[in-house]
């Protein structure tokens, strides 16, 4: 299969193997240094209650397990991850064994985004059953041996509890088994612009703030059109320079073509900071943005995708949710697709007008790329991106507030699912799952582009 995918080619996904958590827990100091404008992004910590729980003289581990022991060997392999969790406050209940200690930690959970329970003994069946009468999402850290009640989970999840066990001998998965209460924590103070010639559907708006705190901002052209004319041109000359410099080639474009492009950025990058938002969606196309003589925000949302933020075409909201989930679980920019599809390869084409440069993650090197023309016109400034291939990667689309359209070219999807367990979002497998008599799903027959 060629491995240089076209200007149009890239995939609404995110490489899903161990998180690069150091890359969200430095994000806020890099976009300080990246911009003058207010900070963007991270304004608060994720609350995560953390406990131990087990027994004297279980039986499983062993009847002679050193509970202190075993706790202090948890604490010295997370201070080793503490650089990995700058932005994550932990509420420490300590060694929980009888019932008073318990009610003490039932009141200190109260106001966290998750509780991680330490496993490390048999026989802790009831204290997770109180712990979960919270309604505070919970995932079981069990390594080996230290207990069965990883079997009971699944009736409980059947109960509709939020629970989830996370059975691992990898003292580094504890990174792993809190990324859900980070992206649902996320998901409460972020906001996104809406940039159209109209507003979002109100009644969207409303469902997605009262399932996810998500807030829906609405900028109409006008305000757009100030913030592209008042972008410090000087700023953006160095932005376009910047582009220019990295490019492995420059195709059609002219220096003014990239230069708007970079004001395009400037512009989208102020109008998050003025409105503290951390995504910004356009329907550029239908705004004639060109026909207007601004730039299109292709560059910008590249930019605003390799900062930890987000930049989302046609306006669609639908997509920017899913990129904020998927943003938050894996810090991994996502992308719009229209996908096509190619039976002599068994593949399938994602393809769009903005190519990802850093799929691998914000702490790795860029792609290489070329400038070009936006494929549909052949004007403005998009990029063709060289991207890496033989990666894990995943497509979703967030269909209403609570389900969730899923496919993957390889069994990666374990930090997604238990983020969707505990927003109570159904997850709808393609090629697994029927979906013919889904609600929410677009069965229209006409070309949506």
């Amino acid at each position: 299969m060629n491995t240089e995918i076209s200007r149009r080619c890239f995939l609404k996904s995110t490489a899903a193997g161990v998180v690069t958590c150091s890359a969200l827990a430095g994000l806020a100091e890099r976009l300080a240094a990246a911009t003058p404008a207010p900070q963007l992004g991270l304004t608060s910590k994720v609350r995560v209650g953390k406990i131990y729980l087990g027994h004297e003289h279980p039986g499983w581990p062993t009847s002679t397990v050193n509970l202190s022991a075993e706790m202090k060997r948890y604490e010295s392999e997370l201070a080793k991850l503490a650089p990995q969790l700058g932005d994550v406050e932990f509420v420490d209940a300590g060694l929980v064994g009888d019932a008073p200690q318990l009610a003490k930690a039932r009141e200190q959970f109260k106001n966290v985004d998750g509780i991680l329970v330490m496993h490390l003994t048999m026989g802790i069946s009831p204290q997770l059953q109180s712990l979960m009468e919270l309604g505070i999402p919970i995932v079981v850290f069990s390594l080996p041996y230290t207990g069965h009640e990883w079997h009971t989970v699944a009736s409980w999840q059947r109960q509709g509890k939020l629970i989830e066990v996370f059975p691992t001998s990898r003292f580094e998965d504890l990174l792993v088994a809190i990324r859900p209460f980070r992206a649902l924590h996320r998901l409460k103070e972020a906001r996104i612009l809406h940039v159209n010639q109209g507003p979002a559907d109100a009644a969207y708006c409303k469902a997605i703030k009262d399932k996810f705190g998500t807030d829906i901002t609405n900028v109409g052209l006008p305000e757009l059109q100030k913030a592209y004319e008042t972008a410090d041109r000087s700023e953006a000359m160095t932005d376009c320079r910047r582009w220019m410099k990295e490019a492995r080639k420059i195709v059609e474009p002219t220096k003014d073509d990239v230069l708007k492009g970079s004001l395009m950025y400037i512009a989208m990058r102020n109008l998050l900071a003025e409105h503290d938002a951390v995504l910004v969606t356009m329907n550029c196309l239908g705004m004639n943005l060109m026909g207007r003589g601004m730039g299109y925000p292709c560059l910008g949302f590249v930019r605003l995708n390799n900062m930890g933020l987000g930049g989302v075409c046609e306006a669609d909201l639908k997509s920017s949710m899913t990129h904020l989930i998927f943003s938050y679980l894996v810090g991994k920019p996502g992308f719009v697709t229209d996908p096509v599809f190619d039976l002599s390869t068994s593949s399938i084409i994602h393809a769009h007008c903005v190519a990802a440069t850093q799929m691998e993650g914000l702490d790795k090197s860029a792609a290489p790329y070329n400038i070009r023309t936006h494929l549909e016109d052949g004007r403005g400034v998009s990029l063709q991106v060289k991207m890496p291939v033989g990666r894990k990667l995943t497509m979703a689309r967030l269909i209403g507030t609570d389900k969730l359209l899923f496919s993957t070219g390889d069994a990666t999807a374990s930090p997604f699912v238990r983020f969707c367990r505990f927003a109570q979002v159904r997850v709808l497998h393609e090629g697994v799952d029927d979906l013919q008599k889904v609600e929410g799903l677009e069965w229209e027959p006409h070309v949506h582009a």
